[in-house]
């Protein structure tokens, strides 16, 4: 039993164990990552997994769904990546603006 939790209703059932080692192995060829971005990356990278092994044509369900998986994976990837922890090992959200008075 995956230890992920997918919302993919599809797809969900495609993400068994060992496609979520794969996908946890592939995440991990990227860097060090904090454990709820590395999380969404492997919950992605497997979606996109489950597509490229069970699409039949460039037509079908598999298809659409593996092209928004892709992005998706790609747009968390630069957010896990500009993650920065303070002194403290504390994440602040990645796009924070300090606002200070004239």
């Amino acid at each position: 039993m995956p230890r992920l939790y997918y919302p993919d209703a599809f797809l969900s059932r495609f993400c068994d164990d060992e496609r979520e080692s794969r996908a946890y192995v592939d995440v991990d060829t990227y860097g060090e990552f904090s454990t709820d971005y590395r999380d969404k990356l492997a919950r992605t990278r497997c979606y996109v997994l489950a597509c490229m092994e069970n699409q039949a044509d460039s037509e079908d369900l598999f298809t659409t769904k593996l092209e928004t998986y892709r992005k998706e994976f790609e747009r968390v990837l630069i957010l896990a990546k500009t993650e920065k922890p303070d002194i403290d090992g504390n994440v602040p959200p990645v796009f924070s603006i300090p606002i200070g008075r004239a």
